[in-house]
């Protein structure tokens, strides 16, 4: 088990890192679902969510009925933060798990552009594709503004897309 850090250590570097990205790459890979942080009026909310990311990790897609208040607040004030993690409820999680906040703006996609997200999806989640495709089913583009990847407790790398 490594040592854990007992001070903050933080760390500014691009998505053009190899080794960065890489980590990226195996996060965003291996974990299917996030926690979707919206908010209206100063009231927070908290969803966990289903997503896929593109090629380049510079978008993750999201699909949501848009009868929700996630949908209503993400159309009232677009910008979010999502949060995927390695965690695992395991006393090694501390030292072992990363957390990995994305701040991005989101979007409704619709025409060409949700076809395309919506395969995206429905690749990633084979369950899930009917209901990405549904007529009353809301697409959202989260386009990534930053990443800030935080492991071995306390070390924050915050990560550009440069």
């Amino acid at each position: 088990m490594p040592t854990l850090m007992t001070q903050p250590n933080f760390v500014e570097t691009t998505i053009a890192e190899p080794a960065i990205r890489e980590t990226l790459e195996a996060i965003l890979g291996e974990q299917r679902s996030g926690v979707l942080a919206t908010s209206f009026m100063d009231i927070p909310l908290c969803s966990q969510m289903a997503f896929a990311a593109t090629h380049d990790l510079r978008v993750l897609i999201i699909v949501t009925p848009r009868q929700t208040a996630k949908y209503d607040n993400m159309s009232s004030n677009p910008n979010v933060s999502f949060l995927v993690s390695t965690a695992r409820n395991d006393p090694s999680d501390p030292a072992n798990a990363q957390a990995l906040t994305v701040t991005a703006f989101a979007t409704e996609l619709d025409g060409e552009r949700r076809h395309k997200a919506v395969n995206l999806f429905s690749r990633r989640h084979p369950n899930l594709s009917a209901f990405a495709a549904a007529s009353d089913s809301a697409v959202m583009e989260l386009k990534v503004d930053s990443y800030c990847l935080v492991n071995n407790f306390q070390k924050l790398t915050r990560i550009g897309l440069g």
